[in-house]
């Protein structure tokens, strides 16, 4: 796992500020941004905000247009789609490999995100929600001690809160908070088969409100 007391790289502030300005939805899809503006707003020179837009570029949230500035792409619910069935195998390998491989601290720190997710989903709190969600989402990764899977979940991760901060309905925070905890239960328990039914359960649900979306605007 990375080592957290490694000081982050302006690039690396630039990234996370600007994903979390178009998840959020602060840049809206269809606007359009220049460096100049980006980088003023964050009080980052050019390079750092440069090398972020690069990084979101391969994820496709947004697009360089030389000359004429930088645009947010629209959320595409039927790359959601297919987003899941890459998603859910390799969230199965991830659980496998927190339960092999995790510390007490990792379990500890994953039984507290679940609470505070709960306590957020019930207030039906969708900043604090999401915040708690993301910081699951990187604990469990980060306790998997697998840097392949780090690199490949994080794009995998970014792409998914978009799309739930645009669509998914307060209404399901519950539900979605408890099947998260019924997951990370099974992993601090080290039970693998509660685990992986747990995230059947959760990818099945993510997928008819995927689908749902389909004839629904955004909620946001």
């Amino acid at each position: 796992m990375a080592d957290a007391r490694r000081p982050r790289s302006l690039a690396e502030t630039a990234y996370d500020a600007i994903e979390q300005m178009i998840i959020s939805r602060h840049l809206a899809p269809g606007a359009m941004v220049s460096e100049g503006e980006l980088g003023e707003e964050l009080a980052l020179g050019r390079t750092p905000v440069r090398e972020a837009l690069a990084r979101l570029k391969t994820i496709g949230f947004v697009e360089v247009h030389p000359r004429r500035g930088v645009l947010v792409t629209p959320v595409d619910i039927i790359k959601h789609l297919e987003l899941l069935e890459v998603r859910r195998p390799l969230d199965e390998t991830v659980a496998r490999c927190v339960i092999a491989r995790a510390s007490d601290q990792d379990l500890a720190t994953l039984q507290a995100q679940t609470e505070g997710l709960l306590v957020a989903a019930a207030a039906r709190d969708r900043e604090v929600y999401f915040r708690h969600k993301r910081a699951l989402h990187e604990a469990l990764v980060g306790a998997a001690y697998n840097p392949t899977l780090t690199s490949t979940m994080g794009p995998l991760h970014a792409q998914s809160r978009r799309f739930w901060y645009t669509y998914e309905p307060t209404a399901s925070f519950l539900d979605c908070a408890g099947i998260h905890a019924t997951i990370v239960a099974g992993i601090a328990a080290r039970e693998s088969d509660q685990a992986l039914a747990g995230i059947g359960t959760l990818f099945d649900l993510l997928d008819q409100i995927t689908r749902r979306a389909l004839d629904r605007r955004p909620l946001v």
